[in-house]
């Protein structure tokens, strides 16, 4: 007669972690499954370094589409953002009592980042940059030719009234071909290098820094700053495609642009609603900030691969309204660029998974009730 065998310890035998198979890259927005995804990134199964292009479309547009809803639903965004801010240890309504109280000190720059002032690395002597371009070969061939069959589109932007152009007094050192510049010695560079190891990293999440920048943002200096620079983003109407339709339009013709980039957007686009609350996302901006973030991060990660102009004609906007989009988010956002793989990565693994699960359960509560 057989018997069942019964182990009391199988609770403590080591399951298998989750391990991602060998499938195929997808090859549109529409393979990409947002559960699936979703899954992975929570379970450590995937990171930024396994993530394909479209997947990278796919977390930008549906974190853009969160946002957008939160933004129609001020109490629900409130909510979302009082939770972030306690997993980094932050109290929104201590934060509004000390900028009442001590205002003085919410303006004060971030000097936990470097080591040294900038100041004491510039070369004393004047430096002339040359006028010519190195680079000379276009890194994608026939370009300007896929450009001109380009289907244009454009932004119509809300009348500003035109400021004053200020002529630079340093023009004159474009003008000359050749780099002249002082000699810096290496005995120079070791007296003003600091080899002291910095306490919070720009390289790693620091829960003071991120408090001291939504100190930073909470100053009504820098929110009037804020409103003024807000108002290069904003459409006068929203153009007639979509934001999904707009990622793919800018991933069609400018595909040299990487997955860190789109993520790198992602996570600033992020910071600066939720984490900082500078701004609301609407169909009316969000796509001069897609435009803004994606150049910047170009600039910063990869400039080799897109000109100024190529970019500019996908995105819909002319060179002029390019550079102020471009100038007003890094006002906006304090030059505050920098952040790591493991900021990413954290961020693809609770913000962004946090963020979806936030707007579903309240989009289903909600829809509960409308049918009740």
């Amino acid at each position: 007669m057989a018997s069942n065998y019964t182990n009391d310890f199988v609770s403590d035998i080591p399951l298998k972690r989750p391990a991602e198979t060998f499938v195929d890259d997808p090859e549109s927005l529409d393979e990409v499954s947002m559960d699936e995804l979703e899954f992975d990134l929570s379970h450590d199964i995937k990171d930024i370094n396994k993530l394909h292009i479209f997947h990278a479309l796919a977390v930008l547009n549906a974190m853009l589409a969160d946002l957008i809803w939160l933004g129609s639903n001020r109490e629900l965004f409130e909510k979302f953002r009082r939770e972030q801010l306690e997993k980094n240890s932050i109290d929104v309504d201590e934060l509004s009592e000390s900028s009442k109280t001590e205002p003085e000190q919410t303006t004060s720059f971030h000097d936990d980042d470097l080591p040294l002032p900038v100041e004491s690395f510039r070369p004393k002597a004047p430096i002339r940059f040359p006028s010519v371009d190195y680079l000379g070969i276009p890194p994608v061939p026939d370009v300007d030719a896929i450009l001109n069959r380009l289907p244009e589109i454009s932004l119509p932007v809300t009348p500003i009234p035109e400021e004053e152009d200020v002529e630079s007094s340093d023009n004159d050192l474009l003008k000359s071909g050749t780099l002249e510049g002082g000699f810096i010695s290496t005995e120079s560079l070791l007296k003003t290098t600091s080899f002291d190891v910095i306490s919070n990293p720009i390289s790693e999440h620091s829960c003071k820094r991120l408090n001291k920048e939504v100190l930073f943002h909470m100053n009504p200096k820098t929110k009037q700053q804020a409103e003024h620079l807000l108002k290069a983003f904003t459409l006068a109407k929203a153009p007639p495609i979509s934001v999904e339709d707009f990622l793919l339009r800018i991933r069609q013709y400018l595909p040299s642009i990487s997955v860190s980039v789109y993520i790198h957007s992602a996570y600033m686009l992020y910071k600066l609603c939720v984490l900082l609350d500078v701004t609301q996302f609407t169909h009316l901006n969000v796509y001069r900030f897609i435009l803004a973030l994606l150049r910047c991060s170009v600039k910063k990660l990869e400039d080799i691969y897109q000109k100024q102009k190529s970019f500019a004609t996908v995105g819909g906007v002319d060179l002029k309204d390019l550079c102020k989009i471009e100038v007003s988010f890094l006002y906006l956002f304090n030059f505050k660029l920098m952040c790591s793989e493991f900021i990413l990565n954290q961020f693809l693994v609770k913000d962004f998974v946090s963020l979806r699960k936030f707007c579903r359960t309240n989009l289903k509560s909600q829809q509960t009730e409308v049918e009740a």
